[in-house]
């Protein structure tokens, strides 16, 4: 058969929220897919849902891992699994559902704009039932850093490196859609940037090109008590402190995208200095003096990163 235009990677590691998933890419107005399931060491049930939901439609396929490797795991191995001629490739997580032209307004922001490596659009809220939620605004804001300094980004502007280097301004994953030969040829997901690596990858992604924004929801972004955003920090080392690192010390920086990833960095520093210090005040005042030196000890560090210009690789 021929290739497909876009292949999509759905990892999951279980939940309720799979079958809504893969019908919202069976309900795309673009027909021209196809989708790679991953089921990652499941125990509830998942990959019995996953194999019944690729019989009832030819596009779709079913990927196992026998242990729980990760996200970023999962869709490094959906990648190496997708047809070797797509042009672009998608990543959904298993609990959002895409808008029905979702892959129809990235696909052709993509086509409009040549020397973009990805595309994304923005994303509304929706509960464990369903429900439309608000999504904070500060989530679908873009910042980014012009002559030094942080500013509000232009909606009609793409996002760009300077956006990145401050706060991952992309809400989900599933919310955009990547050139498959950049994709290929940064070599896919960092594990270790996990549960960080789809901002890692936005990073690197814009390192070969500005990523084309569609300013409207292609996405509805589900909140639930199992989310990932929901669970324990990674270990020290990794996650955010081990991304923003490897941004501003990595080889494949240009002069002027390492000078933009440390003033991301410390534009990033300046605002949770401000938190931490508001906190500090809080708990000396509330009498809660035992968070005391916590709070002044991780103030202390930011400072002294402040003024190195990267993070501690231990810190977060």
């Amino acid at each position: 058969m021929p290739s497909p235009n876009i292949s999509v990677v759905i990892p999951t590691h279980g939940g309720d929220f799979l079958s809504a998933a893969v019908q919202s890419v069976r309900a795309q107005t673009l027909t021209d897919w196809e989708l790679v399931i991953v089921d990652d060491g499941s125990t509830d049930g998942t990959a019995e849902v996953a194999r019944r939901l690729a019989v009832e439609d030819p596009r779709v396929r079913v990927v196992t891992s026998p242990q729980n490797g990760g996200v970023a795991a999962a869709r490094n191995r959906g990648l190496a699994a997708i047809s070797t001629g797509s042009d672009y490739v998608a990543f959904l997580d298993h609990d959002d559902v895409w808008m029905p032209d979702a892959l129809e307004a990235l696909r052709g922001a993509l086509i409009a704009s040549a020397k973009a490596s990805a595309a994304h659009g923005t994303a509304t809220g929706i509960d464990e039932r369903g429900a439309t939620v608000l999504v904070p605004a500060e989530r679908l804001r873009r910042m980014g850093i012009i002559d030094g300094r942080l500013v509000e980004w232009p909606r009609w502007r793409p996002t760009e490196f300077a956006n990145l280097v401050y706060e991952n301004c992309i809400v989900s994953t599933g919310s955009g859609l990547i050139r498959r030969k950049d994709l290929v040829a940064l070599g896919g997901f960092d594990l270790r940037a996990a549960p960080s690596d789809d901002h890692d990858l936005w990073i690197r992604l814009a390192r070969r090109g500005d990523i084309a924004y569609v300013d409207r929801p292609v996405l509805a972004y589900r909140g639930h008590a199992d989310q990932t955003s929901s669970r324990p920090p990674p270990p020290r080392g990794q996650g955010t402190p081990y991304v923003r690192h490897k941004t501003i010390t990595s080889p494949d920086n240009s002069d002027e995208q390492r000078r933009l990833a440390i003033a991301g960095f410390r534009a990033r520093q300046r605002r949770l200095l401000r938190e931490r210090w508001s906190a500090l005040r809080t708990d000396w005042r509330t009498g809660s003096s035992h968070q005391v030196p916590r709070h002044l000890l991780d103030v202390v560090a930011r400072v002294a990163a402040y003024a190195r210009g990267q993070p501690w690789r231990w810190h977060r």
